[in-house]
């Protein structure tokens, strides 16, 4: 037999690391209790909430494919940055070392870890691809059998799709520079499409565009023809040729790069174990590099002196924001893309749950992209509970840093939602007042996040139930409290023109949870 390296020293890891029989076990039938009282229901909801007519209807509308193949250009976009950050090939921080240093070949150390990262990626594309294309046969009305047709289908695309995003996910990871510039090359061949789609068939997003437009048309009339043959001959051939170049990559991985993506991996991974999310996040923050010959502290202001204050701070936030450039475009995209899928949210005749999941995604989306523009908030509300600093008050210092991420986020909240009504025909009023709110609001939670503060001790004591002791559960949802109360706010947003009281109620919990902790700040910090 011949003898393996690699295979050996996993053998040697894992039996240092095994589990005892109590622990599967225990795991086991927490696994199942999880996925019969959370998951199936989730499941469930979901399911009849994609499946209402409203959003059958959007999935067979003419601009539907479009916007399909857009999402999977993003999909491709984010792999390729995403593998600078963490990429597929990741071993505990130990078996990196060893193997990296070793003589083994990159493959042979690390071709197990990409498979299993690949193999969840791809499965979870030709899941969704399975569920677009069963939730398009059920808009056609057509037999079990054709239904199963369309859905394997969309479970080739999926798949194809998935592969495609493993390739260039570890092309970020092994060639971190030339995929910085893919990225925004592609991002840019994207945006050309969406100028002149008389190109769109020539590229591989207009190719699942093409295959989503045949099955919405002619679902449960498939038949083989050049239709939605040719398209999707061109999809696998394109992720067999990719495949084919891994190994150059694996070739390409650098010691140092899978070094220190371990050990952020293994640092990240105990913060979050420990529910501290935002400590967790804060491992992957770029170091500033750019304008540091710039000076963000200038002389002593002119003018009044409120507003002079005031454009102080903000130059000192925008140029703290622009030294890292890349994370403040990504913020800056991600804003953007919230606005877009509120006003698709307040596009619709009549309001839905379909909808309103968009929205709150929508807002979710719009607290995680406002991180680059809410760092001097972070600094303000960290000092806060001190003696005043910068010969201003607590609550002066934090508004003052929050004229950045308010502008910011209508800035550029009210220009996507202007333009994307226009695109869409939407209510331009509804569109623009369902930004403006998600926006605000996302910066509401960002202060309230900021406020927190350490876990009460109170939530580490038992909460008996006849289900289980839910204490753990307590924990959980005060660490995410923030995305909690910015999703019930999406939610609501696209009915401040139609019912404005759920709104205005999801907007003041939001504010009164705010309000309390920044009355509380000095005990916490006590």
């Amino acid at each position: 037999m011949r003898y393996r390296p690699a295979r050996a020293a996993l053998a040697i890891w894992n039996a240092s690391h095994a589990r005892s029989p109590s622990d599967r076990r225990y795991a086991g039938y927490l696994g199942v209790m999880v996925a019969i009282a959370f998951v199936a229901p989730a499941v469930r909801a979901l399911w009849g909430a994609v499946s209402q007519p409203h959003v059958l209807h959007a999935l067979v509308a003419p601009e539907a494919p479009l916007v399909g193949g857009l999402c999977v250009a993003g999909l491709w976009v984010f792999a390729l940055l995403f593998g600078g950050l963490r990429g597929p090939a990741l071993r505990p921080p130990l078996l990196t070392y060893t193997f990296a240093r070793s003589e083994l070949s990159r493959i042979s150390a690390f071709g197990g870890s990409v498979v299993r990262a690949g193999a969840a990626l791809t499965a979870t594309t030709a899941m969704v691809g399975a569920a677009l294309g069963t939730l398009l046969g059920v808009a056609r009305g057509v037999t079990l059998l054709d239904l199963f047709a369309v859905a394997s289908l969309g479970v080739c695309i999926g798949a194809c799709v998935g592969v495609i995003a493993t390739l260039a996910w570890l092309t970020g990871q092994a060639v971190p520079r030339g995929a910085s510039a893919s990225s925004a090359a592609l991002a840019i061949l994207t945006g050309i499409t969406i100028a002149f789609p008389s190109l769109t068939p020539f590229t591989p997003w207009g190719w699942v565009a093409a295959l989503w437009r045949e099955a919405a048309l002619s679902a449960g009339e498939l038949s083989v023809g050049a239709s939605w043959l040719v398209p999707l001959t061109l999809l696998c051939a394109l992720a067999l040729v990719l495949m084919s170049i891994a190994p150059t990559l694996f070739a390409r991985l650098d010691t140092q790069v899978l070094e220190s993506q371990a050990a952020r991996w293994a640092a990240s991974a105990v913060h979050a174990y420990g529910m501290d999310f935002n400590a967790s996040l804060s491992t992957y923050r770029g170091s500033p590099w750019a304008g540091r010959r710039v000076r963000a502290v200038r002389a002593g202001p002119r003018g009044r002196r409120g507003v002079a204050l005031a454009r102080t701070f903000l130059i000192r936030d925008v140029l703290g924001a622009a030294r890292t450039p890349g994370r403040l475009t990504g913020g800056a995209v991600g804003v953007a893309a919230a606005s877009v899928a509120v006003t698709l949210a307040s596009s619709a005749t009549e309001p839905g749950v379909g909808f309103g999941v968009l929205s709150a995604l929508a807002a979710v989306l719009a607290f995680g992209a406002l991180g680059p523009f809410t760092d001097g908030v972070r600094h303000a509300a960290a000092v806060s509970a001190d003696l005043p600093i910068y010969g201003v008050g607590d609550a002066h210092l934090l508004v003052l840093h929050t004229v950045f991420p308010v502008l910011a986020v209508l800035m550029i909240g009210v220009i996507a939602a202007s333009i994307s009504a226009f695109l869409l025909g939407a209510p331009p009023l509804a569109a623009v007042l369902g930004s403006a709110i998600v926006g605000m609001c996302a910066v509401l939670a960002r202060v309230s996040n900021a406020l927190k503060g350490p876990l009460p001790l109170r939530l580490l004591a038992p909460i008996p139930t006849p289900e289980g002791d839910l204490s753990g559960a307590m924990r959980f949802v005060w660490s995410i409290d923030g995305v909690v109360l910015v999703a019930l706010v999406g939610a609501t947003a696209p009915l401040a023109l139609i019912a404005p009281a759920w709104c205005i109620a999801a907007c003041s919990l939001l504010a009164a949870v705010c309000a309390a902790r920044w009355r509380g700040r000095r005990t916490v910090a006590g």
